[in-house]
């Protein structure tokens, strides 16, 4: 089966395992859209629709979080943490100034795999 609904690269895919999930499929893409599968359609069952230049994506096994790392100018560098509800629950932004906090570029993402 090909899944064809992106407009732009996809950047991760998660496939659901175990007894939490029931073997969904999750995927983003680079245009900032993640998408839920379920294996017995060809079409997707759900969207979230983020910001764009979407460069990673992390899925918790135990929990309905997603992180989402995004990067672009310095202004733009930021990670968001989505229920799969598709409310934002978190934002990790760059802050400019002398004392501000600042992330890099987000290229990859994970989170532990049992504490939240």
């Amino acid at each position: 089966m090909t899944l064809r609904e992106h407009d732009s690269w996809v950047t991760n895919v998660y496939l659901e395992k175990g007894s939490t999930g029931d073997g969904k499929i999750i995927s983003a893409s680079d245009a900032g859209d993640i998408r839920f599968w379920d294996p017995r359609f060809t079409e997707s069952v759900k969207l979230i629709n983020t910001f764009p230049s979407l460069t990673a994506m992390a899925v918790h096994s135990e929990t309905n979080l997603i992180a989402c790392g995004y990067s672009g100018y310095s202004s733009q560098q930021l990670i968001s943490v989505y229920n799969t509800a598709g409310d934002a629950l978190s934002h990790i932004k760059y802050y400019d100034g002398f004392i501000g906090q600042r992330i890099g570029p987000v290229s990859c993402l994970a989170f532990h795999p049992y504490r939240v």
